[in-house]
This record gives structure tokens, sequence and C-alpha cells, in this order.
């Protein structure tokens, strides 16, 4: 797959991605802090023939950095590859089950780009502007699949479209951007993004980073459905699964939400950072005989309510 005719225009300079002609825009995903930890976790786990790999279509890449470009330039994206908006997230439903085709129509999701980005980044015969794409590609959507709502929808846009309040804030704001920054920051709790990312790989190298590095798309999608029904829908005050949420309602969060938010949020970037590491090392050092795509399936089309 050759790459797009934005990212030909793509300037490597020092590790900083510069586009000519476009201005970033706000980011959509994890929040800055949160990519930028899941980029620096994975850098730290890479294998040494990886990262020379990885350095050759990238010079002098900064995974922290690269991990959240296909945020900061989307729009420019979508004006390049139309439809591209769509793959930061699979649109699962909380409540009941829908089929994969309906809620990733012609594989236009997370779930159904991540095999495919995967085996063009494999794939030695392709240029080597068509697998930095991809690189970047797959970085960011890893990362993504990790916030829980963009595995998960409840009719709500993955909860765009309900206000709630933190404690002591002042002012609502939806629940996807809360999952996206505030609570990504309420977990590094001033600490550098290099210094956190530091911590989870101690914290977890013992035993979780190799368990989670195995799998598939389908298991990590279903991980992520599973934290969005049992924590960040079914913790909010008055929220019935499958009753509608009026576009006026504004809820507050009691501390308990925002602790049990806590609670999984460490594991989720560290998971995100682990399996994006494993990814770029199988596709940048694995054996050549070994299908890329050999254990990279889409998400599963059946879903339980909380």
């Amino acid at each position: 797959m050759p790459a797009s005719p934005l990212y030909r225009r793509i300037v490597w300079s020092t590790g900083a991605l510069l586009v000519l002609c476009f201005q970033p825009v706000t980011v959509w995903a994890w929040g800055n802090e949160g990519h930028r930890v899941t980029g620096l976790v994975a850098n730290d786990l890479l294998t040494a023939k990886a990262r020379i790999r990885l350095n050759q279509l990238v010079p002098g890449i900064d995974l922290g950095e690269f991990a959240s470009q296909m945020d900061v330039y989307r729009t420019a994206l979508t004006l390049e590859i139309p439809g591209s908006e769509k793959w930061h997230y699979d649109n699962q439903p909380v409540c009941g089950s829908k089929a994969y085709a309906d809620y990733c129509p012609n594989n236009d999701c997370a779930s159904g780009k991540i095999p495919l980005y995967f085996k063009v980044l494999a794939d030695t015969r392709a240029t080597p502007e068509a697998r930095a794409q991809a690189a970047m590609f797959l970085v960011h959507l890893v990362g993504d699949i990790h916030q829980p709502l963009h595995a998960a929808d409840d009719a709500d846009l993955g909860g765009n479209q309900k206000n709630v309040l933190l404690p002591q804030a002042d002012m609502p704001r939806n629940l996807h951007r809360i999952w996206d920054s505030d609570l990504p920051k309420l977990a590094l709790r001033g600490v550098s993004e290099a210094d956190y990312a530091k911590q989870l790989i101690n914290r977890y190298r013992d035993g979780e980073i190799a368990a989670w590095q195995r799998g598939d798309v389908r298991d990590w999608m279903t991980e992520s459905l599973a934290i969005s029904q049992k924590v960040t829908y079914a913790g909010l005050p008055e929220y019935v699964c499958g009753v509608a949420w009026p576009a006026e309602k504004i809820v507050s969060l009691p501390k308990s939400y925002v602790d049990a938010a806590q609670e999984v949020m460490p594991a989720q970037l560290a998971k995100a950072g682990a399996r994006i590491a494993w990814l770029l090392n199988r596709a940048l050092d694995g054996a050549p005989e070994s299908p890329p795509s050999a254990s990279i399936r889409p998400a599963a089309v059946s879903t339980k309510a909380p």
C-alpha cells in the first residue's frame, strides 16, 4: 500500500514531525500526555534490531512524539485519506450486540486498520514511505484502543454526548474528554511522561508485560470494552444501560468514580505501550517466514451489557 501524498510531504528533522502547508489541529484521542506515555513505554521495550530498522524508516524518531501525530494532523489526513477519521475507534455497543460490519463498515475502524498496517510495516517489499506511514498509524491506533471509550459506544459517540463534572470542577466536560485528557493527567500527578513511563515499566515488568504481549486485536478490544462497561459507563451516577441520556443532562462524578478510573488507567497506558512495542518488534525484528498477521484479527462481533 503506497504512502499518501500527505505523508510524502512530511519532513523529518531531529525527531520532530513537520507537515508542509497544514497546521496542527486539536487532539481527539488519548491526550498528548497519554499518547506520549504509550510511545515512551514502547520505546523502552523495543529490540535493538527493531529500533535500528524503525530509525531507518523514520530518522531521529521520538516514539513519545510520534504516537500523537495521527491526531495532530487528523484534519490533513482526512483530506488525503477520506474516512481515516473513523480509524481511531470501534463503536461497539455497550448494551446488547451488533454485527461487526454494522459498527465497522468497510473495515473503517481501529480493529480493521491495525492488522492492515501491521502487514504493510512488516512487508519489506513495500516502499520505505509506506512502511513509515504504517508505523505512524499502528503506533497511534494501538494506543487509541486502550482508551475504553475508543472501544465502546452508548449511542453517544463514545461518551462525547454525555456531560459531566469532575469533583471540585466548575465547568462540565464531556465524558470522552475526561477519559482522554483529565484522567491521564491525574494519573501522572505532575510527573513527567518519561518518568511515568519508566515507573510503569518497573511496575509491570516482572510478569504483566510479557502476559500482555500476546493475543490479538479482538482480545484487546474486548478488554477495553469490558472496562467501559464496568467502570466508564456503569459507574456514572444515574446511568441505566440502554436508557437515553438527555442532551442537557449534567452529572457530578463522585470521588469513587475517579478512584475507580485511576485504578485501571496505569495498566491501560502500560498495556498500550507494551503491545505497540510487541507489534513493532514482530514487524521489524520477526522471522521473515512468519506470517505477519497470523494472530492479528478483527475485534469480536458481539458484546454483553454491563
